[in-house]
C-alpha cells in the first residue's frame, strides 16, 4: 500500500492571503527580477510573512528577516511560495 504524503500547496506570492507565513519555493524571470529581490533582501528559501495587500491590484506589503517590504503585484507574480501557515 502506497504511503499517503500531504500536498503542499504552492502559489505565487501575489495569490496568498494576508497574515499568511510563506517560504519561497521559486523565483521566475530574467535576471532583473532577482536582482530586485535580491535587493529588498528576498531570496530562495527564506520565510515570510503577508502584512496587508492593497486594494485594486496595488502592492503587497511583507515582513522578511524582520523588515517591511513592499513588493508590486506583477513582481509577486513571479515568486513562488509554499503555505506554512
Amino acid at each position: 500500500m502506497k504511503a499517503i504524503t500531504p500536498k503542499t500547496s504552492l502559489l505565487t506570492l501575489d495569490q496568498a492571503r494576508a497574515h499568511s507565513t510563506l517560504k519561497i519555493t521559486s523565483i521566475s524571470g530574467g535576471w532583473g527580477v532577482r536582482r530586485n529581490l535580491n535587493e529588498v533582501g528576498l531570496h530562495v528559501g527564506d520565510t515570510i510573512r503577508i502584512l496587508r495587500r492593497a486594494p485594486f491590484g496595488g502592492p503587497l506589503m511583507i515582513v522578511s528577516h524582520g523588515t517591511e517590504v513592499a513588493i508590486g503585484r506583477q513582481m509577486a507574480e513571479k515568486v513562488k511560495v509554499e503555505v506554512i501557515r
